[in-house]
């Protein structure tokens, strides 16, 4: 016999004469099994993939401050559980210690020519600041040192390598000069259509008229 044979024979089945055979004991298990969700269902909230299985009537409304004052009452009447065996904050065993190595600094020797021997010798320190920079020894001086040696061919710095550094002075930049445009004679050109007038600036006037109802 197929499958569709088989299923033939519940075409004509009345469900509710089913439903009324049965006992309140095998509705309740039909309802468990309708109504089960998804657990996995991430689109459901954590609440909603369990049905509900309390059977006792709520007691009352949801009070928040009763309930978080019940919890602390609970918490110290309970003592906490004590440990089989108490920590003492003895340590046992031998601590790790890590092992450090041994860094041995070589000073190796660099030999110059005698010219280049000559001239750093005597050189001062803004003269070795200034080969720092050519050199590309940005750390051992400011910022503003390095670029100033960079953009120049003299010498710049007049300070030295171990000099403090300070801030760089603040150049005021001066305002912008008033415009000596003349609003009201500029209105009448223009209603005029003056072929003269060719561009007009209304950038920064003061002391504009303003009509007052």
């Amino acid at each position: 016999m197929s499958l569709k044979e088989h299923l033939e024979k519940y075409r004509d089945v009345d469900e509710d004469e089913l439903l009324k055979k049965l006992s309140d004991e095998e509705l309740r298990k039909l309802e468990d099994e309708l109504d089960e969700l998804d657990q996995d269902d991430p689109h459901l909230p954590a609440g909603l993939r369990q049905k509900d299985q309390t059977k006792k009537p709520p007691t009352g409304t949801f009070q928040r401050d009763t309930l978080l004052a019940h919890l602390e009452k609970e918490a110290k009447e309970h003592p906490d559980k004590q440990d089989p065996v108490p920590y003492t904050g003895q340590k046992r065993g031998k601590a790790w210690v890590p092992q450090q190595k041994m860094m041995t600094l070589v000073r190796e020797k660099v030999t110059l020519e005698p010219e280049l021997e000559e001239a750093l010798s005597v050189a001062n320190d803004a003269e070795l600041c200034d080969i720092a920079a050519i050199l590309g020894m940005h750390t051992l001086m400011s910022t503003q040192q390095y670029y100033e040696a960079l953009s120049s061919s003299t010498i710049v710095s007049k300070q030295g390598l171990n000099s403090v550094i300070q801030c760089t002075q603040y150049k005021p930049v001066p305002d912008e000069q008033p415009n000596s445009t003349d609003v009201e004679d500029t209105l009448q050109r223009i209603r005029r259509n003056d072929p003269d007038l060719r561009e007009v600036n209304l950038n920064n006037i003061q002391n504009i008229p303003v009509l007052t109802p």
